[in-house]
């Protein structure tokens, strides 16, 4: 199992890294007017939905004892996998 402490830290940084690379998708979402702005829009939903359930396993994990730790570490990692496949997603997207 992961360090508490580096688990954790590695969340929170990709937590906000994630927090990051939105605002600047959405500024580009707000760039591609009309044509291309509900899909992007859709998009963005899903991702803020998804960075919201990371915010929620992180709060977890800070008040996790070590047995219930190795539960949540698992939900962490998909959220974390589904977030970044999101991502990749929008990349290509947005890059476009």
């Amino acid at each position: 199992m992961t360090d508490p402490a580096d688990f954790f830290a590695k969340a929170k940084e990709n937590y906000d890294k994630w927090t990051a690379e939105m605002s600047s998708m959405q500024a580009k979402m707000i760039e591609a007017g009309d044509a291309n702005y509900a899909q992007m829009k859709a998009q963005m939903e899903k991702m803020t939905e998804q960075r919201k359930d990371m915010e929620a396993q992180l709060e977890k994990v800070g008040k996790a004892n070590m047995d219930a730790l190795k539960d949540m570490q698992s939900g962490a990692e998909k959220a974390w996998k589904a977030m970044e496949k999101s991502l990749e997603d929008a990349r290509k997207r947005y890059k476009s």
